[in-house]
Parts: C-alpha cells; structure tokens; sequence
C-alpha cells in the first residue's frame, strides 16, 4: 500500500524548487520567545537530540547575550556531538558575537531592523551608519572563523533599494547567507515570490526566509519563497513563537514531502513525538485541529467516514498515520454507525448479531448525547446494559 494519497493534480505542476533545501529550526530561540515559555536545559538538550534524530541540518539553539544560563545552554547543546550544526542569534554587536564565541557555536544569525521604522524606534541613526554597523558585526564573525548570516528584522515591510543595499554589501563582506525577516507576518505569498525574485536578480549567496504566521501565511509564504530562489528556512515546531509563531517545522516538512514531492530525508516518524515534547515542556497544547500533529488528524466519528476508513485508510486520510509516528483512532459517539462499533467489539474479540450490533449503536448515541465520553469504562456499561458479555 502507498503512505500516501494526495491530490492527482499536485503532480502536474512544475514547482522549480531548489535542488537543496535547508531547513533550520529555531524552537530553542525564536519558540522560546513565546510570552511564558521557559526551557531549561535538561528540556533544551532533549528537544536538540530530538531535533537532531529528525535530522534537521541547522539548530539555532539560543541567544546567549541574554544570560549566563542562556549561554550555558546553547554552550552545552554545541558540545553534545549532535550531527546538525549549531548556529545562535546576536546582534551586531561585539559582545553578542564574543558570547556566541564563547558558546562554542558553528555560526551567527546577527540581525538588524531595517524598516524605517524600525530604525526610528529603535536606533535613530542614519541608514549609512546602521549599514556599517551591520557589516563590522558580520566581519568580526568572519574573521573568527563562524558562519555568518545577516538578517533584515522587518524585510518585508522595508523598501526593496534599502534592502538591496545592505545584502549586496553583506553579500562583499562574506557573509554565508542573508536572511528575510517577515517579522510581523504581513507579507502574502505573491508578495513574498515578488521580494524574494527581485532579492535574487542581485544576490549570489544563499537566501533564508524567516516567517511569521499572523495572517496564517508563515509555511505558504516559505514555500512560495522557495519557487523564486530561496533555499533556507525557519521553522519552529508546533509553530511556536512571539504572537502567532512561526512557520511551523511539521507542516513544512509535510507538505514538501507530500504536495510538492520533495523529500528532504528527514526521519518523519519522529515528527508525532517531537510535538508532544515541545507541547509537553512549552507548555503550549497542541490544538486537536492543528495541521499534521493536531490529535483529530487522524481520529475518525462519523459514521460514513468511519465505514470507509475501516476498508480503506486513504479514503478519508491523505497520507497514513504512521509516516510521523501516530495511530490512527476510531471514536465512539454521536456520529459513529455499525463501522465503528464492530471495529470496537472485534479489538474486544467479541462477537454479536445484526440485531444486537444496532442496539448497541443506539445505546452509544444515547450516552453520548447525554454529555458521557464513551470511554472503555463507558462501552463496558453500555455492553452490560446490552447484555454483551465480554
């Protein structure tokens, strides 16, 4: 049987992705960032190994200016022995990127806000002195040996000659790779194929996408980015994050590997328990409807769906549960037919008649429209008052 059914049509389009892919997942950083969300480091080590054992490429494990302990961590994550590299955040300041060093890291993401905007709120100095302040900061990287990224905070809300300016000159200063920021999350994906193709005309080094999700456009901004030459992602999983998160890791990956037929080798089987841990030590529940990982996915009540998921799983499911590492459930409720109910009794290993079948069906309509769950202890009740021995 195939692991996957999607729409035949996905298959007649031509998408122009790039060959190569890099994903890198910032739910140590960035997911961290969500208002309450608090790591330690025993957390922090185990979501990395998990990430690891998924086999993401680039880990940004942290911020280390922000405190001893911060450092502590992304130190300790670099010197886990961990397959994926080990990159952090900085800002353009010798200090950040001394800490970072510190930290034993691989490489830097050091980051400016280049909006108008931004650069009234937050730094007041003219646009030629920020610039220069940006390229010392991704020189000082360079010259110790790290692989630098610069990123444009703001990108997409900042005007195409100002960020042309500064990634041509990052792009002379060595830098490994430039980074639009969507940090509010405002842009659209048609938008966003317009910036990243015109970044693109000028710019010969690798670019990233970083993506908010407030309009619900963080992985359909990154993968429209993708069409037009962008070949870097950040992810973070259940797409935690400031306000409404990131793009989330699980949903990218999926829908690369499934719609748009690019497999990124990744270990998707430890998708399911990678979210439950990130869910687990964020504190952050995953929502029943959340794409991929949420627990409805793959949990099936209406009578119709259920007769027709019984005798073929893709009837009702576009790929199988089993590719991230779940299983498939079938509720008992309101909606559930015969289907149902005799997938329950045949894992019971319990037989019955035609007629004794429909009495049960209706005694779980009647529970369950009573506001009772039926759980096992509520099917053996209704098997009782059925007079089903088990």
């Amino acid at each position: 049987m195939n692991d996957r059914f999607v729409s035949i049509y996905n298959k007649e389009v031509d998408y122009n992705l790039p060959e190569n892919i890099n994903i890198y997942d910032t739910t140590l950083r960035d997911g961290e960032q969500t208002p309450g969300v608090c790591f330690s480091l025993d957390e922090k080590i185990e979501i990395a190994h998990k990430l690891d054992e998924l086999g993401i490429p680039q880990i940004e494990a942290g911020f280390p200016i922000v405190s001893e302990n911060e450092k502590k961590s992304v130190k300790t994550i670099a010197n886990e022995g961990l397959n994926a590299k080990i990159i952090c955040l900085t800002r353009t300041k010798k200090e950040d990127i001394d800490a970072a060093l510190d930290a034993d890291v691989d490489g830097i993401i050091t980051f400016m806000g280049l909006s108008d905007l931004h650069l009234k709120v937050k730094m007041d100095k003219p646009r030629d002195v920020i610039n220069k302040i940006c390229m010392d900061a991704v020189d000082y990287g360079k010259d110790h040996g790290l692989f630098v990224a610069f990123s444009a905070e703001d990108a997409t809300r900042t005007e195409l000659p100002k960020l042309l300016e500064v990634y041509k000159m990052a792009q002379e200063h060595k830098a490994d790779r430039i980074h639009i920021a969507d940090t509010t999350g405002s842009i659209n994906p048609y938008a966003m194929q317009y910036l990243v193709r015109n970044i693109r005309k000028e710019i010969d080094v690798e670019i990233a996408l970083h993506c908010h999700n407030d309009f619900g456009f963080a992985v359909a901004n990154s993968i429209a980015g993708l069409f037009e030459g962008a070949s870097a992602i950040s992810t973070t999983v259940n797409g935690i994050g400031e306000r409404a998160g990131n793009a989330s890791l699980e949903e990218l990956i999926m829908a690369l590997k499934l719609l748009y037929n690019k497999d990124l080798g990744f270990k998707t089987e430890v998708i399911s328990e990678l979210s439950q841990i990130v869910s687990k030590y964020s504190k952050i529940p995953v929502p029943d409807s959340k794409a991929i990982v949420g627990n409805n996915v793959f949990r099936h009540e209406s009578g119709i769906h259920v007769d027709a998921i019984v005798k073929d799983p893709f009837s009702y499911e576009p790929f199988l549960p089993e590719m991230i590492g779940t299983k498939r459930q079938i509720v008992l409720g309101k909606h559930s037919g015969k289907a149902a109910i005799e997938e329950k009794l045949d894992s019971l290993k319990i037989k019955v008649d035609n007629e004794k079948l429909l009495e049960i069906v209706k005694l779980v309509k009647e529970e369950r429209e009573k506001g009772f769950d039926i759980t096992n202890e509520k099917f053996d009740e209704i098997l009782l008052k059925a007079n089903v021995k088990r």
